[in-house]
């Protein structure tokens, strides 16, 4: 998006002014609005605004028709609010790219391990579970501990790259991710999986909001569903799965 024009730059600035302006005109507003990328919708008095991403709200125009009247003070307000959720201020015109809050948010979790990865998607109220498995290199037999005695005798183990690209694919699309992951060196998977990001997808990187260490082996679903809100906070409820005539777990 091109930045705005001194005309749509003033605009906002009095949006934001101290005390709050007697004389915002609607169409300016509109203007400004639509500059911004935002789509309005009138419902009789009242303006709703929708930014590309995602924040919405509405304001109350004021009468004599879609082009005219003076907007009130609470209207001000209300579309300052919404400017600051779309990530729009004086200094930062432009609205910030498509990055949902709360529950519109696509959080991961990744239980990483050479021999498979665990994966939490938390979007809105839906919790999915996936397991990604190596079929390359690291899906045979061969033993991690022997890994771990060739890298100390600083023979580099092979890389498991499809493994890799796996995982990374599955952290397309997510605005926040938690790794989680145990080991040292090249047997830790979670360092071999940045060291793959960064070379191959380091926008990716953005994604990552934390790497914790933890016994995957001990780790149960409702601890797993703890470091996920400790680290996303706002997690949906999940239902319990069960079968026919199945008593509920208890966590």
């Amino acid at each position: 998006m091109a930045d705005l024009s001194r005309h749509h730059q003033r605009t906002l600035e009095r949006i934001w002014v101290h005390p709050l302006s007697r004389n915002l005109r609607l169409p300016q507003v509109e203007a400004l609005l639509l500059a911004l990328g935002a789509e309005l919708q009138r419902h009789g008095q009242r303006l709703e605004i929708q930014f590309p991403g995602g924040a919405r709200g509405w304001i109350h125009s004021g009468g004599g028709g879609l082009h005219q009247g003076d907007l009130g003070a609470e209207a001000i307000q209300r579309l300052r609010h919404l400017l600051q959720q779309a990530g729009v201020s004086p200094t930062q015109p432009t609205p910030m790219p498509d990055c949902p809050r709360g529950d519109q948010a696509v959080r991961l979790v990744l239980l990483l391990d050479h021999r498979q990865t665990r994966l939490l998607r938390f979007e809105g109220e839906a919790v999915d579970h996936a397991l990604l498995k190596p079929h390359g290199l690291w899906g045979g037999s061969e033993n991690l501990s022997h890994r771990h005695d060739r890298d100390i005798a600083g023979q580099r183990a092979p890389l498991d790259h499809a493994y890799l690209e796996a995982i990374a694919r599955s952290l397309q699309g997510a605005n926040a991710v938690l790794l989680l992951g145990h080991g040292q060196g090249e047997a830790d998977l979670r360092t071999l999986l940045l060291r793959h990001l960064k070379t191959h997808h380091p926008a990716l990187l953005q994604s990552i909001v934390a790497i914790e260490t933890v016994d995957a082996s001990a780790l149960s679903e409702p601890q797993l569903l703890a470091l996920a809100q400790e680290h996303f906070g706002n997690l949906p409820h999940r239902q319990p799965l069960m079968a026919p005539g199945q008593e509920p777990r208890r966590g």
